[in-house]
């Protein structure tokens, strides 16, 4: 059983071709967002911001409502996993374990750049992939 099938998509009409970037655009933005959150809860508390909460703080986002929630909690949890690293580096780092020198907190992802889509449940008709969307980007990709 494959926990996690990578899988590039061949022969994508110019439309679907533009709402995959366009998402892969969001995703980068949310994930922007996410890390500035639990970067500077980390600047001002000192600890760590855990999925949970930044969850709550980004669920009202303009770019999460864009995304499908499948889609915008995965962004999340993957920015959850690189504090998790970094945290976990650190502690290693006060113990001796690991140099400080090599611990470096998570930058954010490049303002023209892209990010991963992770689509969690992957529907298929015939040859044909559906791409799951939220209302808010329907609405949106249908207004000029």
């Amino acid at each position: 059983m494959y926990l996690t099938v990578k899988q590039q998509v061949k022969q994508l009409s110019k439309e679907d071709y533009r709402n995959i970037r366009r998402l892969s655009h969001i995703a980068k933005n949310l994930a922007n967002e996410a890390i500035y959150n639990v970067r500077q809860y980390y600047f001002s508390e000192g600890k760590y911001l855990n999925f949970e909460k930044n969850y709550a703080l980004l669920k009202g986002s303009r770019n999460y409502k864009i995304l499908n929630s499948n889609m915008a909690q995965q962004i999340l949890k993957e920015v959850d996993g690189m504090f998790q690293s970094f945290f976990a580096l650190l502690e290693l780092a006060k113990k001796g374990k690991y140099p400080f020198k090599a611990v470096k907190l998570p930058k954010y992802l490049p303002k023209d750049g892209f990010t991963t889509l992770i689509i969690g449940f992957l529907r298929l008709k015939g040859k044909q992939l559906t791409i799951p969307y939220s209302q808010s980007y329907r609405k949106a990709a249908k207004s000029p």
